[in-house]
């Protein structure tokens, strides 16, 4: 039990630095235009902005087959179609649509529901996930564009498009940060609401983005309550389970204020101990700590999918890059660290070099 929350634990880290991923537009001219901070502006502030609506999202980032895996993979190599109600952050419902079937999630304060309508389950999820694998809903345009906009990057107006029937502005994002992996972001919004409507994210060096996601159809009618609340039938399955402690699985292992020149940001989860974010934006990266014998595993599983050995001051480090993705696991005597994010490799093998020198303490 111990070795499985610890590799749930390791898994959810790593998704939790991705971002993920289609392609729509009308063939209609679209001429809206709008002042990018103005606009990038109103995107934010349109959290609160109700909708209903379709979406289909396409990511071409290739990611290896992993087991028990296969539906993070999906998401982030494949298309993704997308039905969502939005109230607003705690009162949502999304369903992703297969070809053999769909998979629900309600969110009502203080838990979420799953409804699997292949095995006529409902599972209700107790209490928040600070961290958890990727889901349908976070490929959405408005919430992956609410995501990248919250980096302080440089906006630049772009030609209108018109998507979902819409003639929506937009604008690009370069972050500002030189050690991001990535190049830029495009987004267009309704201009009137400020609703994300389309996102492209692209790799630096790259000619084509790896993650692309646009509504079909949006209305930014309210949904009626009772679409939003689930309703387990007597005939369904039913099960209830508290959000899984990532920290806890993780320990208490304190993590060093600095590596690489980032901070660690102690107002996130973990705050430092058992878990560190490291800079802001695009940039940032994330940091855990394994037990030698997970470690271990992790490294297998890379080195088999093209992971390279890097030399470390103190150990040595395994590195995996699937642009704009890195992940390297540091090892030295008795101890471990797994390091990912959206960032150039030699910052994750500038942190893993510092990690190496840190005293040899057990987590």
């Amino acid at each position: 039990m111990a070795r499985t929350r610890w590799r749930w634990a390791v898994v959810a880290v790593m998704a939790a630095v991705l971002v993920a991923a289609p392609l729509a537009l009308a063939a209609l001219p679209a001429s809206a235009r709008m002042d990018p901070a103005a606009l990038r502006a109103r995107m934010l502030a349109s959290i609160s902005l109700p909708y209903q609506g379709y979406a289909e999202s396409t990511g071409s980032l290739g990611l290896p087959d992993l087991p028990n895996l296969s539906e993070v993979t999906s998401l982030l190599g494949g298309t993704t179609r997308l039905r969502s109600w939005y109230v607003d952050p705690k009162h949502w419902r999304v369903d992703e649509i297969s070809g053999v079937g769909e998979r629900d999630t309600y969110a009502v304060p203080g838990s979420q529901y799953v409804w699997d309508n292949g095995q006529n389950q409902y599972t209700q999820v107790v209490g928040d996930q600070p961290i958890r694998l990727p889901r349908g809903g976070d490929l959405l345009p408005p919430d992956l564009a609410r995501r990248v906009l919250a980096d302080e990057g440089k906006v630049v107006a772009l030609p209108a498009e018109r998507v979902a029937g819409i003639d929506a502005a937009g604008l690009r994002v370069t972050p500002s940060d030189p050690q991001t992996a990535i190049g830029h972001v495009d987004v267009w919004a309704d201009p009137d609401t400020g609703l994300p409507l389309r996102v492209e994210v692209t790799a630096k060096g790259q000619p084509a983005p790896f993650v692309v996601t646009a509504f079909q159809s949006v209305s930014t009618q309210r949904p009626d309550n009772d679409v939003i609340t689930p309703k387990p039938s007597p005939d369904s399955g039913f099960t209830a389970t508290g959000a899984p402690d990532v920290v806890g699985a993780l320990g208490q292992f304190p993590l060093p204020p600095t590596l690489a020149g980032r901070q660690l940001q102690t107002d996130r989860v973990g705050g430092g101990r058992g878990l560190g974010f490291y800079g802001a934006g695009l940039a940032a990266f994330a940091v855990v700590p394994l037990p030698r014998n997970v470690s271990d595993g992790v490294v297998n599983a890379i080195g088999k999918v093209g992971g390279k050995t890097v030399t470390l001051p103190g150990g040595q480090g395994t590195l995996l890059t699937i642009a704009p993705l890195s992940v390297l696991v540091e090892r030295s005597y008795r101890r471990s660290f797994l390091i990912a994010g959206v960032v150039d490799p030699a910052l994750l093998t500038q942190a893993a070099a510092e990690l190496s020198t840190l005293p040899r303490r057990r987590p």
